[in-house]
């Protein structure tokens, strides 16, 4: 390890502009990547915050009124599930959005009502009624005729029982105690999430509505939160400068080494139940440093770290969406010679440190 570990820190010390990717990690090891990164001019991104950066970038355009997963659960009458991805992601999803027995009064006198938006209804807990609005319609079209309808605003389709339904989704949108639009920004394009966004604030003019976005993979929100209070700014965020600086088209790691602006990558992939998406082969003749609980394809420049899986080889600080925050989750089965990623890039940099000292 010792051998394993002074090639790293040769490999980075030497860089130009590092990469650290994937980020699939707890909030330990996001916190000694920015650290690192920070030490030498790097930029950082996780494997998942397109959909993400794709989402900030749209509120911060229009402005937003979110929801906690348990206040969908706990209050809303009405929930819009858009796409596949939601339920994809997360099978039980609708179980967990309808429990069998109401935990908190609701408003409003409806009873609980689901509107399936370009995916097929699927398997729904008893009980609750299903409006489908599908068939061969794209995504954003389909979308776009449901926030027509809820503003009560024309539309055509030659699909008459289709249009019925969107007319009826419509009305109940609008005569909802609380209706939420449910979906995984990284499924949706910005024109879509806009036309999402635009359908909820009509509706709080005379209505509670909000939006349930799904938190990306790979603890992606805690990432991102570590960012923010670490540097002030969120993932695809470059130290270059004199000044950390934010730009999700700049500073994606994909691009930066396809056009060999960055010459060195460190990759993580160390979180339980998750894997980051590898680098692909146009990756290839970047050195990189790879952080992995699994077993990894290596180049021959590659210098490889086995580590412990967040969550699984020890206890973990992660994002849990079911608490819209950090929590910490114990080992399922604690492995400690395996290193935790924060152990091993604090003793990297505490390489370089004393490198540059000498």
């Amino acid at each position: 390890m010792d051998s394993t570990l002074q090639r790293a820190a040769e490999l980075l010390s030497q860089a130009r502009l590092p990469v650290f990717g994937g980020l699939f990690t707890d909030v330990k090891g996001a916190a000694a990547a920015l650290s690192l990164a920070r030490k030498l001019g790097g930029v950082v991104d996780h494997a998942a915050s397109e959909g993400t950066s794709r989402a900030a970038r749209v509120m911060r355009e229009t402005g937003a009124t979110p929801a906690s997963f348990g206040e969908v659960r706990n209050r809303a009458d009405t929930i819009v599930v858009i796409g596949n991805m939601p339920r994809t992601r997360d099978p039980k999803l609708l179980d967990k959005l309808f429990p069998a027995r109401a935990t908190l009064p609701r408003p409003g006198d409806n009873k609980r009502e689901l509107i399936v938006v370009g995916a097929k209804k699927g398997k729904v807990p008893s009980g609750v009624r299903v409006t489908e609005i599908g068939g061969k319609n794209a995504l954003p079209e389909l979308v776009a005729l449901l926030a027509a309808a809820v503003r009560e605003g024309p539309f055509d389709i030659r699909d008459s029982a289709l249009a019925k339904r969107i007319l009826s989704a419509g009305e109940r949108l609008r005569n909802s105690a609380f209706a939420v639009f449910v979906y995984d920004p990284a499924e949706l394009d910005e024109p879509v999430l806009h036309t999402v966004l635009e359908a909820v604030r009509h509706l709080v003019k005379t209505t509670r509505a909000a939006t349930l976005s799904l938190s990306a993979p790979g603890n992606g929100e805690g990432v991102n939160l570590c960012s923010t209070w670490t540097c002030g700014l969120p993932v695809r965020t470059s130290f270059a400068g004199d000044v950390p600086e934010n730009n999700i088209w700049a500073y994606e790691a994909g691009r930066l080494l396809r056009s060999n602006e960055a010459d060195a990558l460190v990759w993580i992939d160390a979180l339980d139940g998750e894997e980051a998406t590898p680098p692909t082969r146009s990756f290839r003749g970047v050195p990189a440093v790879v952080l992995s609980s699994r077993p990894v394809k290596a180049g021959r420049d590659d210098v490889v770290i086995e580590v412990g899986a967040a969550a699984a080889d020890h206890d973990a600080a992660v994002y849990l969406p079911q608490i819209a925050g950090i929590g910490m989750v114990k080992a399922t089965a604690a492995n400690s010679k395996r290193p935790t990623v924060a152990e091993v890039l604090s003793r990297i940099e505490a390489l370089i440190d004393a490198k540059g000292a000498a």
